[in-house]
């Protein structure tokens, strides 16, 4: 995993894969599921509507997140589980140091 093409760390002690599943959260409306979950199958037969919010939260190192100031930045996942993820985001005053609130994504 990279941001603005630097690798980043979601695991202090290992870059291994039992230690991201529990790194990563994805959010569907209010309700939290890690990445254990979905693989192990609690995320499936739910009805995901038009116009749902999925939130996808990764806890990261205070190192790595004392990295992102304002303006744009890429986050690339590139690994044997997923290849290619590449998502943009701009950050700014309006959307830096919030607090993440599930019920209202």
């Amino acid at each position: 995993m990279f941001i603005d093409d630097r690798p980043i760390n979601v695991s202090k002690d290992s870059f291994n894969f039992e230690t991201i599943k529990d790194r990563f959260l994805i959010y569907h409306k209010g309700e939290s599921f890690k990445l254990s979950d979905i693989l192990e199958g609690k995320f499936s037969g739910r009805t995901i509507a038009l116009g749902d919010s999925i939130s996808i939260l990764i806890k990261l190192d205070t190192e790595t997140l004392n990295t992102l100031t304002e303006g744009k930045h890429i986050f690339k996942i590139d690994s044997e589980f997923v290849s290619n993820l590449i998502i943009n985001f701009e950050l700014d005053k309006t959307n830096m140091n919030l607090k993440f609130d599930p019920k209202n994504p």
